[in-house]
């Protein structure tokens, strides 16, 4: 049925001015245009709406009956386009996003507290899970981006390089380790390792370094969360190769951390999406916040920092 909304709203306009001149006048248009939606109208339907004298124009009982309906239908959907309009306008949306633990922990607060004050019509549902999960979420369009490290071999995703998180060594405060300032890659191989598995995006990374400086590393145990292999170094089992991001803080009674070098080497911090879908207004000032927040210049630095030092 051919019959739209522009047509709909010359008849009311004609039902409520109970003219055709006036209902012409007040939506801009010319008396003719208006006679001419309305046999349309009557035409598409098979009904006379209206009944029009040289004198008065007047409604038909089926007339009277589409009055009312699309007054209605009207109302509804002008509801419905403000609503769409103000989503737009006030970023206005749940953000369903995912991201490694180690991200929600050290990035994300920051960006959620900026959120609130700039767009408080903005809020989040975040999944901290690994980085595999993060990216198969991802792809099958169950949020609408992520935030990983490590390879994706995804070809049908947007990705990307959101930031560098270098590699740091965790050892006890009295280790040997401590009293260094840097500690070389090689150095490892004198210790016991204990590593992230294979659910860290950055895993593969670290093995490759060590295999790449044909350091023969003694790996000693291997757990998936980043707590758990702390806790192992503080119980005084081996040291451990982490991020930044999953380093203890600089308050750790326990624990400490130091750079390594020969060579310094950080993961890809890694903000991606569907290349086929379109991010929401929310989304987008997200995404566009965590750049904003913690990209990194044309010199690889990072602005705004991660706030380890606590």
């Amino acid at each position: 049925m051919n019959v739209g909304l522009r047509q709909l709203k010359v008849f009311l306009a004609v039902a409520r001015h109970r003219s055709f001149s006036r209902a012409a006048e007040d939506i801009g248009s010319s008396q003719s245009a208006v006679s001419l939606a309305i046999r349309q109208v009557e035409t598409e339907l098979g009904v006379k709406l209206l009944d029009r004298t040289t004198r008065q124009v007047r409604l038909t009982s089926v007339g009277e009956t589409l009055v009312a309906t699309s007054a209605r239908l009207l109302n509804e959907l002008d509801t419905v386009l403000r609503e769409l309009r103000d989503i737009g306008v006030q970023h206005r949306g749940t953000v369903a996003m995912a991201c490694v633990p180690s991200i929600a922990r050290s990035l994300m607060p920051r960006c959620i507290e900026y959120c609130s004050t700039k767009w408080p019509n903005v809020s989040f549902s975040i999944e901290d899970v690994a980085a595999k999960e993060v990216v198969q979420k991802v792809v099958r369009g169950e949020i609408e981006f992520g935030i990983s490290s490590g390879f994706i071999a995804e070809s049908d995703l947007e990705i990307h390089t959101l930031m560098n998180d270098p590699f740091l060594v965790v050892c006890r405060r009295d280790d040997v380790f401590a009293k260094k300032r840097a500690i070389p890659w090689p150095r490892l191989g004198d210790r016991q390792l204990v590593m992230l598995n294979n659910t860290s995006g950055s895993r593969q990374q670290i093995i490759d370094t060590l295999a790449r400086l044909k350091i023969n590393a003694h790996i000693v145990l291997e757990l998936a969360q980043p707590s758990s292999v702390l806790g192992m170094v503080e119980a005084g089992l081996g040291v451990a190769v982490v991020p930044e991001m999953v380093a203890p803080y600089d308050s750790h009674p326990t624990l400490t951390t130091r750079p390594l070098m020969r060579p310094q080497t950080s993961r890809n911090i890694l903000l991606f999406k569907r290349r086929d879908r379109s991010l929401s207004p929310a989304g987008l000032v997200v995404w566009q916040t965590l750049f904003e927040l913690f990209g990194s210049d044309t010199k690889g630095k990072t602005k705004g920092g991660m706030a380890r030092k606590k």
